[in-house]
């Protein structure tokens, strides 16, 4: 009987933890600083100071919001590669994020609930779901594994795009998912060479081909064209990529480290905690509703990230 082949895992970088902070910082400022004010009439001076020397300089679109996504789904793909359970330990949050949700939403309030903020968790369930099934060829073929990812991701979006038009809104939905899939297969990717797993040549290779099909993506949903998300995540990627190695100091100041191992939980309640307790407060100044917004996506956070066995 032949041997099995001993996978190695790399640890989580201390880049990656950075990166990981930084994605759940963007969420939050685009969100709730950003898209919240503009949905009810006002613009607060600070994001139009922003907008005008950075975000459209830039070409960075949605208040950095796609390149938090980015940034955060990278480093979760990272984590997937070395056999991380991301999203199996996160169940019970993202099945209280829509109990919260639907709760919110039946007494008036107002969580955001649009498709920047569901596709990322269904890209992000649904490579979960394959990953196990190419187990036993990413042991001996990890980059044939990779590209099979990326074939899979295809697929569903093409079919998605396909029957979307005059279909259910939820194709559509799915298939703007699947359109992300190539940015978790590329910090899948970045562990793998880590990990002295995959060559550098088919780790560039193959790194190139995700940023060209999050290309194709917007091509075959055109309503997110004007976003720029292609230039997003390869931005997006040239900061994972700078960051990899790096980063110690960094990582070991607290608010990082915090906020890194409480991502998921804290990406989750900024749309639905925080925007909705925006709503709720209208009627005070905004900075002061801001603060207690983002008060309540702190207690919530940790409430999940205790709630699946965190530590403190």
């Amino acid at each position: 009987m032949a041997e099995p082949i001993a996978v190695r895992t790399p640890p989580i970088a201390p880049g990656v933890r950075v990166v990981t902070a930084a994605g759940v910082c963007l969420l939050a400022y685009s969100y709730l600083v950003g898209l919240w004010p503009n949905r009810h009439g006002f613009t607060p001076a600070f994001v139009e100071v922003v907008r005008s020397w950075v975000n459209k300089p830039s070409g960075l679109g949605e208040d950095f919001g796609f390149l938090g996504t980015a940034l955060l789904l990278m480093a979760a793909g990272y984590g997937l590669a070395g056999g991380r359970r991301v999203v199996a330990a996160h169940l019970p949050v993202l099945a209280g994020a829509v109990a919260v949700g639907a709760a919110l939403w039946a007494v008036g309030a107002e969580p955001l609930l649009d498709s920047a903020v569901t596709a990322p968790v269904l890209a992000l369930v649904l490579v979960a779901a394959l990953v196990p099934a190419l187990r036993p060829l990413e042991r001996r073929e990890p980059g044939l594994a990779s590209f099979v990812l990326l074939e899979a991701g295809c697929l569903v979006a093409l079919l998605c795009g396909w029957l979307a038009d005059g279909g259910p809104e939820v194709l559509r939905l799915v298939g703007t998912a699947a359109t992300l899939v190539p940015l978790l297969v590329f910090g899948r990717l970045a562990a793998l060479f880590r990990a002295g797993r995959l060559p550098a040549a088919h780790g560039v290779g193959l790194g190139l081909l995700c940023l060209v099909l999050t290309v194709l993506g917007d091509l075959l949903f055109p309503e997110q064209v004007g976003y720029w998300r292609p230039l997003g995540a390869t931005v997006a990627a040239l900061l994972f990529v700078i960051a990899l190695p790096r980063g110690v100091a960094a990582a070991g100041w607290t608010a990082v480290r915090r906020l890194a191992d409480r991502a998921l939980p804290l990406a989750v309640a900024v749309p639905v905690v925080g925007y909705p307790v925006l709503g709720l407060l209208d009627f005070l100044p905004f900075g002061v509703a801001l603060a207690v917004a983002v008060a309540a996506v702190g207690l919530a956070g940790e409430g999940a990230h205790r709630a699946v066995g965190g530590s403190a």
